[in-house]
């Protein structure tokens, strides 16, 4: 099969990869290949159970359309001074301007306007006394609750989106490897069947990231995925944390 743009894992920074380039104007094809089930098929027997069953191949808490999202009582955390290296990388201005953004792409999908944290500014204040008195330094993050029943049905409205703007969704389809041509990526092999997906270009958003070296303008990152540090090829990095700390690199395009 051959794409314009594929992108591996459907977590929020597969999610918001998509969502960026379809909402920027991109006409290209777009794929979205995911190892678990679309959000309306995750199911956890623990609910029948009463216990973890250990499934295989994956725990459907944590795999399928929007990673652990979808099973978490959705949390948003909307300051630039909780989580990640954002605010290093491009600035506290930016990193905050980042954030504001992803959390409006919530609210558009039906994210609770409620925002804790900021109701009693009295009370933070004498918090805020207190921790300076005992050495401490008290970071005030305001949070946005979806809530688990609410985080399922915006993420499914969001997939349910991103399908009917004709991103294409393959699920239960594991990447075991990159294809590796001539030095350049072309793809990746899927683990069912051996299945090579190609594509011009090649966004991995599995979040699992093996080394990262460092890149964002000045600094570089060399990562890998399955096998791909045997191939000893080099992948251009765009790292972003956002409240659902979204993250991913692009790899370089093939001819």
């Amino acid at each position: 099969m051959k794409t314009d743009i594929l992108i591996i894992g459907a977590g929020p920074a597969g999610i918001f990869t998509a969502l960026e380039l379809i909402r920027k104007g991109y006409k290209g094809h777009i794929t979205l290949v995911e190892k678990g089930q679309s959000v309306e098929k995750r199911h956890c027997p623990k609910a029948e159970t009463g216990r973890c069953m250990n499934c295989k191949p994956y725990c459907h808490i944590t795999t399928g359309f929007s990673g652990a999202g979808a099973f978490s009582d959705g949390k948003l955390s909307l300051s630039h001074e909780v989580g990640g290296d954002l605010p290093t990388l491009v600035g506290a201005g930016l990193a905050q301007e980042t954030i504001d953004y992803a959390d409006s792409i919530y609210l558009e999908f039906g994210a609770d306007t409620h925002i804790e944290g900021i109701s009693d500014p009295d009370k933070v204040k004498d918090i805020r006394r207190r921790a300076i008195q005992a050495g401490l330094k008290l970071v005030d993050c305001p949070i946005r609750h979806l809530g688990t029943e609410k985080a399922q049905k915006l993420y499914h409205d969001i997939q349910n989106w991103l399908e009917k703007a004709g991103v294409e969704m393959h699920f239960n389809a594991e990447c075991e490897n990159i294809i590796i041509e001539d030095n350049e990526c072309h793809g990746v092999l899927v683990r069912e069947g051996g299945e090579g997906l190609r594509a011009r270009y090649l966004c991995v958003c599995d979040g699992v990231v093996i080394q990262v070296k460092c890149t964002f303008g000045k600094i570089y990152i060399r990562s890998y995925i399955a096998g791909a540090d045997r191939s000893g090829a080099a992948f251009y990095a765009d790292v972003t944390a956002v409240p659902t700390m979204v993250k991913f690199l692009c790899v370089r395009q093939s001819s």
